[in-house]
């Protein structure tokens, strides 16, 4: 069965301005919190995985929370591009929902380790990093909620509250980083698929 996404620690996005963290290093640091998690991990692991020695990864960031913050950094602004484009089409709400759990069921075959991090560390990034993350996590929800409302409005979906929808779909994706695999029976949009039939299932008026 054909694969459409490649999940390995390489496929880590570009980091945006605001992290200002070398992609090596993001790379590096997505594969070591992976697999020792963010509190058992330490900056000697990464810059071996690196291929730096510990001074020198100093130069490029002032501790450990640095790439942690930087991973969902690079993320969430990949994330957001094509949701904002499909929010925006002219397609029927329901092609919307279709659309953006395909979406995020791709990004999560492509980011699975990067994601795992976030989700399972992401308490441990604190202060205006934890608010900024927030502001962008928010804006993801924000842009389901409206379509959900859209559908609410037109008629075709059943009167629910948008933004305890919103919260539902975008949970039952992003949980799946725990248990999809490239190698596994269904690819990436076959569980997009799934997940959309049983979210239009509850959602569409009748």
């Amino acid at each position: 069965m054909p694969r459409t996404a490649t999940a390995t620690a390489d496929a880590v996005p570009e980091p945006g301005p605001e992290s200002g963290v070398r992609p090596d290093i993001i790379r590096a640091a997505t594969r070591v919190f992976s697999e020792r998690g963010y509190h058992a991990a330490s900056m000697t692991e990464i810059a071996e995985a690196v291929g730096m020695r510990k001074p020198s990864l100093y130069h490029h960031v002032r501790k450990k929370e640095d790439p942690l913050f930087a991973i969902p950094a690079a993320q969430i602004a990949a994330l957001l591009a094509e949701p904002l484009a499909v929010s925006s089409a002219s397609t029927s709400p329901a092609d919307k929902v279709r659309e953006l759990l395909h979406l995020t069921m791709r990004f999560i075959a492509r980011n699975r380790d990067g994601v795992a991090v976030f989700l399972s560390e992401r308490h441990a990034v604190t202060g205006e990093r934890w608010q900024a993350l927030v502001v962008k996590r928010d804006l993801y929800e924000r842009m389901v909620s409206q379509i959900v409302t859209e559908g609410r409005s037109t008629g075709e979906f059943a009167d629910l509250p948008p933004e305890l929808v919103a919260k539902a779909l975008l949970g039952m994706a992003n949980w799946a980083y725990t248990w999809f695999r490239q190698d596994g029976p269904m690819t990436a949009d076959e569980v997009g698929e799934v997940f959309a039939a049983i979210a239009l299932r509850g959602l569409v008026a009748r």
